[in-house]
């Protein structure tokens, strides 16, 4: 009698067995998926490590052939400079005038010298409500004849009424908020597709830049630490309470790699610059500094990273 029973408990000890290692697997797996989720709770297009990141990446560059990137590539600018405009004609008409003139300086990368230069300089657009929240023939035919415009994948926010390029008055919340959302996608973007520019900057499209005096400039500078621009300083209400801030004026400021990678670390400017704008979110856009772009990195950088650049005003 005692050999069956003997093999009846070896069953019931190989059941246990079974039973618990298929219990350690699963719990294990769970573990994985529930870390990973952890990690990737950040919106997809501003996680590298996440597969919208790529996919982000790849409808923002829809315009610029695939030759041009691998250029792009096997380049080392020293500076990449992103324009924020507008699918419009008034705008088209400043980039144009950007194109034929300072862009035209020595070491700016252009299509006409094969992107070869210390500057590259690339326009910044969203979706325009006047075309159906698309992108207009004239822009497509743009991007197709210059090869610099980054086609991001967010609707501008809707101007106040009455508002006309190049005229005094305000452009409305909605708008500024757009285009602080669009400041950050752009450094956002910039960190990933340009891993050796020492320097990414945001620019006017009605700025003149002398060229060869401002790359001088960067060459003599440290490579860490740099936030460089006109300074200006203002204060804006969070929470009801009034804060100051100390920021570098919009139409053109520079930050060192390392100063943007700050900048674009910042989790809740994160998660509200890849969310579309709605009245109701307004204030929490507000609370940050998204009133004002060039307001919103400096406010961001002082005050919620506690980044201490080196501010440089040449």
């Amino acid at each position: 009698m005692a050999k069956p029973k003997l093999l009846t408990l070896r069953r019931k000890l190989k059941r246990v067995a079974v039973l618990l290692i298929l219990f350690i697997v699963a719990t294990t797996v769970f573990s994985l998926r529930f870390d990973t989720a952890a990690d990737d709770a950040s919106p997809g297009p501003n996680n590298p490590r996440h597969s919208h990141a790529t996919a982000a990446d790849d409808a923002a560059l829809a315009y610029i052939p695939r030759s041009v990137v691998d250029t792009w590539s096997r380049r080392e600018y020293l500076i990449v400079l992103g324009v924020p405009s507008i699918d419009e004609e008034a705008r088209r008409t400043r980039r144009n005038l950007q194109r034929s003139t300072c862009w035209r300086f020595p070491g700016v990368a252009t299509r006409a010298n094969d992107f070869t230069g210390a500057l590259l300089v690339l326009y910044v657009i969203g979706r325009h409500p006047s075309h159906g929240y698309d992108y207009s023939a004239a822009m497509l035919e743009e991007a197709a004849q210059w090869n610099d415009v980054v086609a991001l994948q967010m609707n501008e926010g809707l101007v106040s009424p009455g508002k006309i390029a190049g005229t005094g008055g305000e452009i409305g919340a909605e708008a500024e908020i757009g285009l602080s959302r669009k400041v950050y996608m752009w450094f956002d973007l910039a960190l990933r597709l340009f891993p050796t520019a020492s320097y990414i900057a945001k620019g006017d499209d009605d700025m003149f830049l002398r060229v060869p005096l401002f790359v001088a400039h960067l060459r003599l500078l440290p490579r860490r630490g740099v936030y460089m621009g006109a300074h200006a300083g203002r204060g804006f209400q969070v929470n009801k309470r009034p804060v100051g801030v100390s920021f570098m004026v919009g139409w053109c400021y520079t930050l060192s790699r390392d100063v943007a990678e700050a900048l674009v670390s910042y989790k809740p400017l994160r998660r509200l610059a890849y969310l579309p704008y709605s009245k109701e979110r307004q204030e929490e856009f507000l609370s940050i500094g998204m009133g004002q772009e060039d307001m919103m990195v400096g406010f961001v950088l002082e005050n919620e990273v506690k980044y201490k650049p080196l501010n440089i005003r040449p």
